[in-house]
């Protein structure tokens, strides 16, 4: 899915021209440095009610401990418990990039981002976690933090402009971010016509890999039952990815037909069965990965069969 990511700084957006163009969702800027709502979150979220856009929230943070953050992240669930929500899909997502915190220790932000995800799980709503991949790397501690929703910021194409149509070179998606849930990977994104006021006509393009996992998995496999085909199996090397069955294993295209096969019917994928572990197939094990709460890498392996032949739904 193709999201965008919106504040006051984009000034007037033409929302059913946006929908018009293939947009899938919004993340809209929920509040400011001085706590007051961004001057355009009401405009923004009213029109993707509307026009039944799924959307979402961020709050950029400037909390340097985790009162700030608990508070902060209160107040953002005060404003979202007032407001119709009945395209709101995406969740609450802490934006945490500002140098305040980079002088701080892990430790000290991990507390702070699990502070904030207490807050908001504690009110009902799903949580994640925003930031720059240079960030990441140089100041978040995973094995600290408790949440496994990540949106990482990669510009691979610096500030050039990019066709909101083109698709990004998966090659620079973020790496060594196991839970990545979503890749920022421009600020300068432009559609086909002006759809905006502000910001140069510019927009943060994002790929949003899946939704946000369901809460109980056992309710909702409980309903129906397992799949009654048969499993493939694995190479020597204990894992499948992707140009496997084009130009690694041509010998394993039967094996990884069973697999597309079983994708087919567990996560409605839609693949052609053609034994080749291209990229729809890359991006289907991913989103079964997520559904069973395994390391996001698109790799189908040990664990994965596993998952597989225990699955339900």
């Amino acid at each position: 899915m193709k999201i965008i990511d919106v504040s006051v700084y984009n000034g007037t957006i033409d929302w059913k021209k946006v929908k018009k163009y293939g947009c899938d969702g919004a993340i809209i800027k929920i509040i400011r440095k001085d706590l007051g709502k961004d001057k355009k979150f009401e405009e923004n979220y009213k029109k993707c009610e509307k026009l039944g856009i799924p959307w979402g929230a961020y709050n950029y943070t400037y909390a340097t401990t985790t009162a700030k953050a608990k508070s902060d992240m209160k107040l953002v669930c005060d404003i979202l418990d007032k407001v119709s929500k009945k395209h709101f899909k995406y969740g609450v997502w802490f934006d945490i990039e500002d140098k305040v915190q980079a002088r701080l220790s892990k430790a000290k932000i991990a507390e702070i981002i699990n502070a904030a995800q207490t807050v908001v799980e504690s009110r009902g709503y799903k949580f994640g976690v925003y930031t720059g991949m240079s960030y990441f790397s140089e100041h978040i501690d995973k094995n600290k933090v408790n949440c496994k929703n990540w949106w990482i910021a990669r510009y691979y194409k610096g500030y050039n402009r990019m066709a909101f149509k083109a698709t990004p070179n998966k090659s620079y998606k973020p790496t060594n971010v196991p839970d990545l849930m979503a890749w920022q990977y421009t600020s300068s994104g432009v559609f086909p016509t002006k759809v905006s006021t502000g910001n140069g006509g510019n927009f943060d393009l994002n790929i949003l890999y899946h939704d946000f996992s369901v809460t109980a998995q056992k309710e909702e496999t409980a309903k129906k039952g397992k799949y009654t085909g048969k499993f493939p199996k694995l190479p020597p090397r204990g894992y499948y990815t992707f140009l496997d069955g084009i130009t690694v294993l041509k010998s394993a295209g039967w094996e990884i037909e069973k697999l597309q096969k079983f994708l087919n019917w567990a996560i409605g994928s839609k693949l052609d069965t053609d034994g080749k572990y291209g990229e729809k197939t890359e991006d289907a094990v991913s989103i079964f990965q997520s559904k069973c709460k395994l390391k996001i890498d698109g790799k189908f392996g040990a664990k994965s069969l596993k998952a597989a032949k225990t699955f339900r739904k």
